[in-house]
């Protein structure tokens, strides 16, 4: 096989994300190459790629291929052949040579049948899936709230959440099946990696750089076998991906419904440095934020033990005030970051989650936590708190992986009951004191 060094440099960097640096599996650090293709696999995903050079099946080691190019000069041709369980490289300059394994014990994608397949925006599909992952749980023991959750139908719906938060966003999109999936995370950046990495197919008609440039970017989805999708980018590169099993949780029935009973629209850079401003001792406070809104102005303050700090910003317009309500403050600034526009903040109960709306992002509803304003303190029925002797002491999980998802039992209680009704918990996962 003779291959143009760019060209084969370009296919190291697509199959970057793909190829495990460490698995049980060693064949899996190769990458196959014949019949016109090129294939890559860490058994969860495969990405296959169109390589019409590739004629002759091999393996090529991915790491120790990848390294030399570096230092290969990029303008030439470079000559690949396989033979007595070795691969060996040629170009002007150089050579390289290489141990390989038998073609054969690659894993190979067996034909299977489409369930269902269409065609959409995937400058949509994809941009809403990569705004979902920071939403997505990394408690591994969940699986379900490990991946991004694919509502299939008209309109396809987008959705992720790690049971504190979650995140939501409806596209004007379609798919010839009703169905729900859930693709793992890494699959989700896998998918957003090769989409900004194989080239947009020009309209037929185009005689100018515009119409490809403003084009929308058509995808073609399949659902396969038993618990697959395949993603075609183009004639380019495909991804095979198998979904986490399991039943979603049901994201959509967490949605408030109705008229909220506080909305207020702020502007983000002004609420974030407020955040910014109290969260020293937010942090000795259990990473409480506490938000109330008066008067046409938001005052944001946190307590810690004999501190207390507070900032005042002005609302754009408020409708239901006054109001207050007590968040997470790292949650609410991993939501704040990066966005210089007007940020709306609904409330819609006073136990029920609080949702977040900027511009054409998803809403992401974030859980409250249950505070003493002073003048009131919660009930009993408020607080949520496990009896002492429930509470296992394990020095090896992360303090944030102790607490049951408030949301995702919202998600199963909505399932019985025609409107939801939220249970928050009474401390952060980030300081939760302990009863012994």
């Amino acid at each position: 096989m003779e291959i143009q060094v760019n060209k084969l440099r370009e296919l190291m960097e697509l199959f970057k994300p793909v190829v495990p640096k460490k698995s049980a599996l060693p064949i899996t650090a190769y990458i196959r190459l014949g019949e016109g293709k090129a294939i890559a696999t860490d058994l969860e995903t495969m990405v296959i790629a169109d390589l019409p050079e590739a004629e002759e099946p091999m393996l090529l080691p991915f790491a120790s291929l990848a390294e030399m190019l570096k230092y290969v000069p990029g303008d030439g041709a470079i000559k690949v052949e396989a033979q007595n369980k070795k691969v060996s490289l040629v170009w002007s300059g150089g050579t390289a040579s290489y141990p390989t394994q038998a073609i054969q014990d690659f894993p190979v994608l067996p034909e299977m049948p489409n369930k269902a397949e269409g065609m959409f925006d995937g400058d949509a599909l994809i941009a809403a899936m990569l705004a979902a992952l920071p939403y997505v749980a990394t408690d591994e023991n969940r699986p379900v709230l490990s991946g991004v959750t694919l509502v299939l139908g008209s309109p396809i719906e987008v959705a992720a959440g790690d049971g504190f938060r979650m995140s939501h966003q409806v596209l004007g999109l379609s798919f010839p099946l009703e169905a729900k999936i859930i693709v793992p995370a890494h699959a989700v950046r896998i998918l957003g990696h090769v989409f900004a990495k194989t080239p947009r197919t020009p309209p037929s008609s185009a005689d100018s750089l515009i119409p490809i440039i403003i084009a929308k970017r058509q995808l073609h989805m399949a659902l396969t076998g038993e618990n697959k999708v395949r993603v075609d980018f183009g004639r380019t590169a495909s991804v095979v991906i198998n979904l986490i099993a399991g039943a979603s949780p049901e994201w959509l029935k967490l949605i408030p419904k109705g008229e909220p009973i506080l909305q207020s629209m702020v502007f983000a850079p002004q609420l974030e440095a407020a955040v910014k401003r109290v969260r020293a001792i937010a942090k000795d406070g259990n990473g409480i934020a506490r938000m109330v809104f008066a008067d046409g102005k938001l005052a944001v303050s946190a307590r810690g033990e004999d501190q207390e700090i507070s900032a005042t910003i002005d609302t754009l317009n408020t409708q239901g005030e006054p109001g207050r309500m007590a968040l997470n403050h790292t949650y609410l600034l991993d939501f704040l970051s990066g966005k210089q526009g007007i940020v709306i903040v609904s409330q819609y109960d006073k136990t029920g989650p609080l949702v977040f709306k900027y511009q054409n992002s998803p809403r992401v509803l974030i859980m409250p936590m249950f505070v003493e304003w002073g003048d009131e303190k919660p009930t009993a029925a408020e607080k949520v708190e496990p009896e002492p002797e429930t509470i296992e002491e394990n020095p090896e999980v992360e303090p944030e992986e102790e607490l049951e998802s408030s949301l995702e039992e919202e998600a199963t209680e909505a399932e019985e009951k025609p409107e939801p009704v939220a249970a928050a918990p009474a401390e952060t996962p980030a300081k939760r004191k302990r009863k012994r």
